[in-house]
């Protein structure tokens, strides 16, 4: 089943049932499904269509009438920019573009090129949703952070739905209440969608993050599950609220640091747990409440498989430092690129790049990373990407970007470029040259005129 499945089920057991909140929106499941039919009739089944929208009622159900129509999400984070967009548009080659009037009118260039849709028509059209089979493609992601490039991540609609399942079942909610805080384009976004749907549960929307206002909708609402970026449990950290409702406090995306946790237990008397994921895999494992103690990213959900493999080929043992090596039945169908989706998978195990260590207790612990991939803000950067853009500059020879530490926020760009003429400015016209092609979490910090890169 679909994720658009799973709502046209809770709007036949549920429909009076409160599904999506914003500050000026509410729906039923009834009536969401109701929109979503009637957006996903512009759609034919099999048709790319691009999703890049800030997190708003119309955005979600804009999302899950891909879904409903048969389509395949190419989720694109609404920040995304210039050439970063360019790229995608060109390689996923779209039917149709779902954007709002605030991308549209920053990217309009760019989309006028395309079947770009602002306002989506309704047609009163009623079908039931699609059924993907097993394989079939559903969404597509572009950030291949095991890869460390920008390419098609390919996964199947039904195996989404999968992972939400398993997801919810590891909370241990029964009922759910949420608050989107992440775009709704990432693995987390998508999480929090999954888990609020396969619940039967309603979701607060929030398109622009604010700590008192957030606040504010989590007592009003009595919103008990929340999963975000530690950057959010940061900004709550620095107010005074009350978050009594919170049964569950969800990180993910970004490493998480012992004061972050410490401070909101002593504020606000919530534990923080974390889950992992990533583009290529969803989410792999939860923290449970009652390891809430340690600063773990939890143990494999139960239809997961992991081993951590040293560099010598063997497997690690308690306690010992190697990649994680995972399978698990919503694993991504592979990249666009076959031979960089061989080069990840040995023997239907996913490779991720990823160093852990595993305790007697089955939790793992994240030590850092094999792949070329900066996590910042919680949005990943593939120094890659910003390389080949320096080199297409006149005056550079070669470049490499690298990762500098940059506290709770993560890990900055910066570059060591190698150029044909030494001159004044340079550093800042390479800056300028980079940061206005890419999105703002990516625009590099600095940059190093070298001799040579080692």
């Amino acid at each position: 089943m679909s994720l658009a499945r799973l709502v046209y089920e809770w709007s036949k057991k549920t429909p009076s049932k409160t599904f999506l909140i914003s500050e000026d929106k509410n729906l039923t499941y009834e009536q969401a499904v109701q929109e979503i039919a009637k957006i996903a009739s512009n759609i034919s089944p099999g048709s790319t269509v691009v999703h890049i929208m800030f997190n708003t009622v119309e955005s979600i159900l804009a999302y899950l009438a891909i879904l409903w129509a048969g389509g395949k999400i190419v989720a694109v984070d609404p920040l995304t920019s210039a050439e970063d967009l360019k790229f995608i548009l060109e390689d996923s080659k779209p039917d149709l573009v779902f954007t709002d009037h605030d991308v549209y009118e920053r990217e309009k260039n760019i989309l006028k090129d395309y079947k770009t849709v602002v306002e989506v028509p309704r047609k009163n059209v009623f079908s039931s949703p699609y059924e993907y089979r097993e394989d079939e493609v559903g969404l597509i992601y572009y950030y291949a952070g095991i890869a460390g490039r920008t390419m098609q991540v390919l996964h199947s609609a039904e195996r989404m739905e999968l992972n939400s399942l398993s997801l919810y079942r590891a909370t241990k909610l029964k009922e759910v209440k949420s608050i989107l805080t992440v775009p709704i384009a990432h693995v987390l976004g998508n999480s929090v969608l999954g888990v609020t749907l396969e619940a039967g549960g309603a979701m607060y929307i929030v398109k622009k993050f604010e700590p008192k206002s957030v606040a504010s909708v989590i007592e009003k609402y009595s919103i008990n599950y929340l999963s975000t970026v530690p950057m959010v449990y940061d900004s709550l950290n620095t107010i005074d609220a009350n978050l009594s409702s919170l049964e569950l406090c969800v990180s993910s995306a970004a490493p998480l640091f012992p004061n972050t946790v410490n401070t909101f237990f002593n504020k606000f008397g919530k534990k923080i747990v974390q889950q992992y994921g990533f583009t290529e895999g969803f989410v792999l494992t939860f923290q449970p409440l009652e390891y809430a103690d340690v600063i773990s990213v939890g143990k494999p959900l139960p239809e997961v498989e992991v081993k951590i493999v040293k560099d010598d080929g063997k497997e690690a043992k308690t306690g010992e430092v190697g990649e994680l090596w995972v399978k698990a039945p919503w694993l991504m169908l592979g990249y666009k690129d076959i031979e960089e989706t061989n080069k990840v998978f040995s023997n239907g195990w996913l490779k991720t790049g990823d160093l852990m260590s595993m305790d007697d207790k089955g939790l793992l612990y994240f030590r850092g990373i094999k792949k070329r991939m900066l996590k910042y803000k919680g949005y990943p950067i593939f120094p890659r990407d910003l390389e080949e853009i320096l080199k297409t500059h006149p005056n550079v020879i070669d470049a490499k970007v690298i990762g500098e530490d940059a506290g709770q926020l993560g890990q900055q760009p910066i570059a060591m470029v190698v150029v044909k003429e030494k001159k004044d400015g340079i550093e800042e016209e390479l800056l300028n040259y980079v940061n206005t092609k890419v999105a703002f979490y990516k625009k590099l910090k600095k940059v190093y005129i070298v001799d040579k890169i080692e």
